[in-house]
């Protein structure tokens, strides 16, 4: 029985597939299966008249990506989990797919990395493999084990944790069974949603505490590892498929986040939506004090579309926070819904998974620089404190 919808033993790649998979050249992918020691069947093994060629599973390229991260190939970028909201005020722009898509690519990456899906509607929970209406009596005749049934989502994780903030409060019960591994120990963590998410609103309405800010609490009682079963600091990255209307929810999210990716359809109400989003990501800095970065990614973008044009001159307003970059409009992403897996991972040297990974370069480059600048900043202030002590 599977533990997902999706038919991942399907997932099989050649060599060229599995190194673009990696982001590496093919002689690069040989050396480190060599290396590894990760065993890898060829052709030849399932039929004998096949040529010998290397057949890499899904399992082997997540294998190999955190073998890489395990040789110090690839590196933490912060001592702490970076978060990232993918967030606009408009539904249909392609939030859930972003996030997917670069959830997975992060992981690839050598990354570990945590998807939460903030919206009921559960497109990001579709996406890595679950139905969240699925029901135990409905596993077992779709060939599904208990694995494939959501249990629970974000709500369950923060609700306990507001009530135990409470005085004479009991303590948490271990809350790890309600995230998910859909592509196994070494592939990304989800923490799904379903209709119930809704409840996750109501307890943050009804908090003492400052309600933007109930997320960034959780998170640090999380790294002090006051959660148990979820310690975010096992998490390179966090990303949130937030949803696409103003919420606490929605607020908390840009509110622990170190960035915000929003993707803009290339339509008049997408751009409205950068311009809301905007509004709201000032107010959270007067509750915070913290303002994360906005960066703007143009989605179902083709230039043979007039409005197109307009568009972009509109995106010129925020042109500080518009990558050279968008990703094109495909009829590959609603397939990628139906198969319940990334682009990404179906068809990794199709140009729009070419096209999000490189904007997940441009990400990884763009935090690397940061952290390094906030990390040479920190080192002078001390070594300056330490000239003071000195004199």
């Amino acid at each position: 029985m599977r533990s997902t919808f999706a038919l991942l033993d399907d997932c099989q790649y050649r060599l060229k597939a599995a190194a673009a998979l990696l982001s590496v050249s093919e002689n690069t992918l040989r050396t480190y299966v060599k290396d590894s020691g990760i065993e890898i069947k060829r052709a030849t093994a399932d039929n004998p008249n096949s040529p010998a060629v290397r057949i890499f599973t899904l399992d082997n390229i997540f294998q190999l990506a955190a073998w890489r991260r395990k040789q110090g190939l690839i590196k933490p970028l912060s001592a702490t989990p970076i978060c990232i909201a993918v967030e606009l005020i408009k539904g249909g722009t392609g939030k859930s797919t972003t996030t997917a898509e670069i959830g997975i690519q992060l992981q690839l990456s050598g990354y570990r990395v945590l998807m939460i899906d903030l919206d009921v509607q559960a497109n990001l929970t579709q996406l890595m493999g679950y139905e969240s209406d699925l029901e135990d009596g409905e596993a077992a005749t779709n060939d599904l084990n208990s694995d494939a049934i959501v249990h629970g989502t974000f709500a369950e994780v923060v609700k306990p944790y507001l009530e135990n903030s409470r005085p004479g409060a009991n303590k948490m019960d271990d809350i790890s069974h309600y995230i998910k591994w859909p592509f196994g120990a070494d592939g990304p963590a989800l923490i799904p949603s379903d209709t119930f998410l809704g409840d996750l609103e109501h307890a943050i309405v009804a908090t003492r505490d400052t309600r933007e800010l109930v997320f960034r609490s959780f998170f640090r009682a999380s790294t002090e590892g006051k959660i148990p079963g979820l310690n975010v600091k096992d998490f390179d990255f966090v990303l949130f498929d937030c949803p696409p209307s103003i919420s606490f929810v929605a607020s908390n999210a840009i509110a622990v986040s170190d960035y915000i990716i929003a993707p803009v359809k290339m339509d008049s109400f997408g751009v409205k939506g950068v311009s809301r989003l905007v509004g709201e990501i000032n107010y959270i800095q007067s509750k915070s004090g913290q303002q994360p970065e906005l960066i703007i990614l143009p989605t179902h973008y083709s230039s043979n579309v007039s409005r197109v044009a307009r568009m972009s001159q509109k995106l010129q307003t925020y042109k500080d926070n518009l990558p050279d970059m968008s990703i094109s409009s495909s009829e590959l992403f609603p397939k990628s819904q139906e198969y319940y897996m990334p682009l990404t991972l179906q068809q990794p040297t199709s140009a729009p998974v070419k096209e999000y990974r490189k904007f997940t370069d441009f990400l990884l480059q763009k935090i690397g620089a940061k952290e390094y600048a906030a990390a040479k900043e920190a080192a002078a202030k001390e070594a300056a404190a330490a000239r003071s002590v000195a004199a």
